[in-house]
C-alpha cells in the first residue's frame, strides 16, 4: 500500500539524502578529490615521472567515459542497494589494493575500476536518487548532497597528508579504502532503496494518486528514444563538456598564484578559496534551480566569468582579489554538477532520467579527461597564464549560449511531445 502521507512528518527520502551525503563524504572524496596528495611520494618511491602516475586519473575519466551509456540503464533497471554496494566495494578494495602496488600499470588497473565505479557514485547517484525520491526541493537536495564532496576535501586531504608524512603513502591507501567501506557500506545495504514504492510511499511532495504497481506511469518525461533524436540533448551534452574543460583551470590556479611571486602557502589558501565556492555554490545553485534552472545556469556560468576574469586582470592588485575570485570560480566549479543534473531533469523529466543524464556525463568525463592538458600545453606553449585565463573567459561565455540553446529548445521539445 502507497502512503498519501508524503509531507507529514519524517519521510524516508530524508535517510535517503543523508545515504547520499555518506557516498559523496567517503567512498567519491577519499578516491577523487584526495588522489593529488599521493602523486608525488607514490612517484618517487616507483621511481616515475608524475605525469606518468597521474595518468591512472586520466585513465579513470576514460572508464568512466566507457562505462557512462551502461551504468545509466543498469541504474535504471536493477535493485539500487545492490549496484551502489558493489561501487563502493570496488572502490574501497582498489584503494586498499594500491597500498600493495609496486608496478605501474597496477595503479592504471587500479584506475580503470575506481573510475568504472566513479561513473555511478560522482555522476549519477545523487541526480538519480534524489530526482526518484522528492518531487520538491530537488535542486536543494541535489546540492546538498554534492556539497559534502568538497567538505570530504577538507576533512581528508589533511588527514591524509598526516598519514603519508608520518607512516608513508601505503598506510595513507589502506586507511582511506577501509573508511571509503566503514562509511559507505552501511548506508548502501542498510539505507539506500530504489524507489519510495519500496517503502509503501510516494515521493516527497508527490500530490498525484499511486498504487504500487504504477510506477512507470508516475514518472513523466521524454523517452530515452525521443531524446536521442532531440538537438536539445546534444546541446545540454556540449554544455556538460565545455563546463567540465573550464573547471579543470582549477588545476592551474595555484600555479598562477605562485607566478605572481607569492608564497605556495598563499597558493594552496587561494586553492581552498576554490574548493570554499564550490561547497557554498553547490547548496546555493540547488536552491535557485529549484526556483528557476535558467538563472540557476546564469548565476553558475556568470560566476566563473567573474571569477576567473577578476583573477586574470586584477590578481596583481591584491590576495584579497584572488580570494574573491577563486570564491567566484568555486561556484562555477559547483555548476558542473549541479547544473547540468538539474537542466537535464528540467528539459527531460524523470521519466529515462538516469538513461538521458548518462550520455550527458559521459561527453563531460571525456572532455575532463583531456582538457587539463590542453590547458597545461596552452601555458607551456604560451608562457602566459593570462592566455589560458582569458580563453577560459572565453569558453565559459560560449558555454552560456550553448546552455541557453539547450534549454529553449528542451521547451520546444516539451511542446512538441504534448
Amino acid at each position: 500500500m502507497i502512503s498519501d502521507q508524503d509531507n507529514a512528518g519524517f519521510h524516508y527520502g530524508y535517510l535517503i539524502v543523508v545515504a547520499c551525503c555518506a557516498l559523496c563524504l567517503a567512498p567519491t572524496t577519499l578516491s577523487f578529490n584526495t588522489a593529488g596528495i599521493f602523486f608525488t611520494p607514490v612517484s618517487t618511491e616507483l621511481g616515475v615521472g608524475k605525469g606518468q602516475f597521474g595518468f591512472y586519473m586520466t585513465i579513470q575519466y576514460i572508464a568512466m567515459t566507457l562505462a557512462m551509456p551502461f551504468a545509466g540503464r543498469i541504474l535504471a533497471k536493477y535493485d539500487a542497494r545492490v549496484i551502489l554496494t558493489t561501487c563502493v566495494i570496488l572502490v574501497a578494495g582498489s584503494l586498499m589494493a594500491m597500498s600493495r602496488f609496486t608496478e605501474l600499470y597496477q595503479f592504471y588497473v587500479a584506475g580503470f575500476c575506481i573510475g568504472a565505479a566513479n561513473s555511478i557514485l560522482l555522476y549519477l547517484m545523487v541526480p538519480t536518487m534524489i530526482d526518484r525520491w522528492f518531487k520538491d526541493k530537488v535542486g536543494l537536495f541535489v546540492g546538498l548532497c554534492l556539497a559534502f564532496t568538497g567538505i570530504g576535501g577538507i576533512i581528508f586531504n589533511p588527514i591524509g597528508g598526516y598519514l603519508i608524512d608520518t607512516f608513508g603513502w601505503r598506510t595513507g591507501y589502506l586507511t582511506f579504502g577501509t573508511i571509503a567501506a566503514v562509511i559507505g557500506l552501511p548506508f548502501t545495504i542498510f539505507v539506500i532503496r530504489s524507489f519510495p514504492k519500496d517503502k509503501g510511499l510516494k515521493p516527497y511532495g508527490s500530490t498525484a494518486s499511486a498504487r504500487a504497481n504504477d510506477s512507470e506511469t508516475a514518472l513523466t518525461g521524454i523517452s530515452m528514444g525521443t531524446a536521442l533524436k532531440s538537438p536539445a540533448l546534444y546541446f545540454l551534452a556540449l554544455y556538460a563538456g565545455m563546463m567540465d574543460i573550464g573547471i579543470t583551470l582549477n588545476y592551474y590556479i595555484p600555479s598562477y598564484v605562485s607566478s605572481l611571486g607569492l608564497s605556495i602557502t598563499l597558493a594552496s589558501t587561494v586553492a581552498s578559496a576554490v574548493m570554499v565556492g564550490q561547497m557554498f555554490g553547490k547548496v546555493l545553485l540547488g536552491y535557485i534551480n529549484d526556483k528557476s534552472v535558467k538563472v540557476g545556469m546564469t548565476v553558475a556560468v556568470g560566476s566563473g566569468i567573474i571569477g576567473i576574469g577578476a583573477i586574470a586582470l586584477f590578481g596583481t592588485k591584491g590576495i584579497w582579489i584572488l580570494y574573491a575570485g577563486a570564491f567566484m570560480f568555486g561556484i562555477f566549479f559547483a555548476g558542473a554538477t549541479v547544473t547540468t543534473s538539474l537542466m537535464t531533469r528540467e528539459i527531460f523529466g524523470s521519466r529515462d532520467y538516469s538513461q538521458i543524464f548518462s550520455v550527458v556525463a559521459m561527453v563531460a568525463s571525456f572532455c575532463a579527461a583531456f582538457s587539463a592538458a590542453i590547458w597545461g600545453f596552452i601555458i607551456d606553449s604560451t608562457g602566459n597564464y593570462i592566455i589560458a585565463l582569458g580563453g577560459g573567459v572565453l569558453l565559459m561565455a560560449i558555454t552560456f549560449f550553448i546552455g541557453y540553446v539547450s534549454l529553449h529548445l528542451g521547451k520546444k521539445l516539451v511542446k512538441t511531445a504534448s
